[in-house]
């Protein structure tokens, strides 16, 4: 946005982009596309999860890698970024072959309003017969061809507009798909961090407190270990089903990392989201997940879940609300697993 507009939003990416590279250099990170696309989003301040990461690799004693900067990348930056680089490409394009058909178009309609021009100069002095017969021929011609140009430029303009839906829709999908997992269908981390970082907001507009739970496949390293990595994505897409079905409305699942799920549940009662957890719980220990025959096990693989869950407290961090969902996690794993436990009060 021009400085003349926002000043305050201006100014402040100015002093981002001032202190991005000094800052990199006194760490001795290399100067690298990715590694600044990290550090200006840092230094923005407008991904809390990437700072939480970016903080904690600061106040060690050793160095940041390449790996660690390639990975918070990665993590963070890269598929946004792919897809909407894409989008705004394919629109740029529209919009280019639009702005050369209006050019076209002025200037046509420009040679037509100078050639009309011209007869009513020559109206307005005598003329004979034969010119004013040559006068109207120009004049027609002008405007037949004038109203042929026009029905070809609004044939490309529908055709362009027809076009531009169509970025539209990719735009829409390629937004949808950045905040997707692409294994499970769920949401990813980035859609979930998203929707935390407006918990706020949402608890202010809600009539219960929001609240989080955290969702875990109990031993899922031996199923990856004993019948391979694609049975356990099948076991990770199938979990994820079943916690999906037990939930409803504005509530959002989301795969939050590995073999984790977050359940973000909004406007539910205290009861109700200790239903919804048990639920869960129930669901994925009562269901039995049959291996593609490919795979060659014919036995259904019974599998558990763990889960912790917390209620949003008011002026709170969300990253707080996390950390006490984590704990309440853990407590259910030290406790044997396939169990439901909460924050304590």
């Amino acid at each position: 946005m021009p400085k003349t507009n926002n000043p305050t939003s201006y100014d402040r990416t100015v002093d981002i982009v001032r202190s991005a590279i000094p800052r990199m250099s006194e760490l001795k990170i290399p100067i690298t596309p990715s590694n600044y696309a990290v550090w200006y989003e840092y230094l923005s301040d407008s991904n809390e999860a990437l700072r939480l990461e970016m903080d904690a690799l600061l106040s060690r004693d050793a160095p940041i890698t390449e790996t660690e900067m390639r990975a918070l990348y990665d993590r963070f930056l890269e598929e946004r970024n792919e897809k909407v680089q894409f989008a705004k490409s394919a629109l740029s394009k529209v919009v280019s072959a639009l702005m050369s058909h209006i050019s076209q178009a002025d200037g046509h309609y420009s040679s037509f309003s100078s050639e009309l021009t011209e007869v009513a100069e020559s109206l307005s002095n005598d003329v004979t017969a034969e010119n004013l017969n040559s006068l109207i021929d120009r004049a027609m011609r002008a405007t037949n061809t004038a109203l042929e140009r026009g029905a070809e430029l609004k044939q490309q303009f529908s055709s362009l507009a027809v076009e531009m839906q169509q970025v539209r829709g990719e735009l829409a999908r390629s937004q949808e798909e950045a905040r997707s997992d692409a294994l499970t269908g769920l949401h990813n981390r980035l859609a979930f961090q998203e929707e935390l970082d407006n918990l706020a907001q949402a608890a202010r507009e809600d009539s219960h407190a929001p609240c989080l739970l955290l969702v875990d496949i109990d031993f899922f390293k031996r199923v990856n270990d004993t019948y391979g990595h694609l049975a356990g994505d099948h076991v990770l897409h199938a979990v994820a089903r079943q916690i999906k079905s037990a939930v409803r409305g504005r509530d959002l699942v989301a795969r939050y990392g590995g073999e984790e799920f977050a359940v973000l549940l909004r406007d539910t009662p205290r009861s109700g989201c200790q239903a919804v957890a048990e639920n869960v719980r129930q669901q994925v220990s009562y269901s039995k997940i049959e291996l593609p025959e490919e795979l060659g096990f014919e036995q259904k693989l019974a599998v558990t879940v763990s889960v912790g869950g917390g209620w949003y407290r008011d002026q709170e961090s969300p990253q707080t609300l996390v950390d006490r969902a984590d704990r309440a996690l853990y407590q259910s794993k030290e406790n044997g697993r396939n169990k439901v436990s909460w924050e304590s009060r």
